[in-house]
């Protein structure tokens, strides 16, 4: 079965697979969505905090913030 992913044009670290995470955003091959990190942000977690917990780049929790905001 071949996995096509969808890269977010003007997006490093995000992209969407089909049948992953309910076709949701997610930060590149990782299962970690763009969800995810806006819950743990809505509790006044730090961006720092986001990137150590779920073990990704600091810039990828940037990314994603600029990515809603553009919504």
């Amino acid at each position: 079965m071949m996995v096509r992913l969808v890269l977010l044009p003007g997006y490093k670290w995000l992209e969407v697979v089909p049948g992953w995470r309910g076709g949701r955003p997610t930060v590149n091959d990782t299962r970690v969505s763009v969800d995810d990190m806006l819950k743990m942000l809505a509790v006044d977690r730090k961006p720092e905090e986001v990137a150590e917990e779920f073990e990704i780049p600091l810039e990828a929790v940037y990314e994603t913030l600029r990515s809603v905001s553009k919504r």
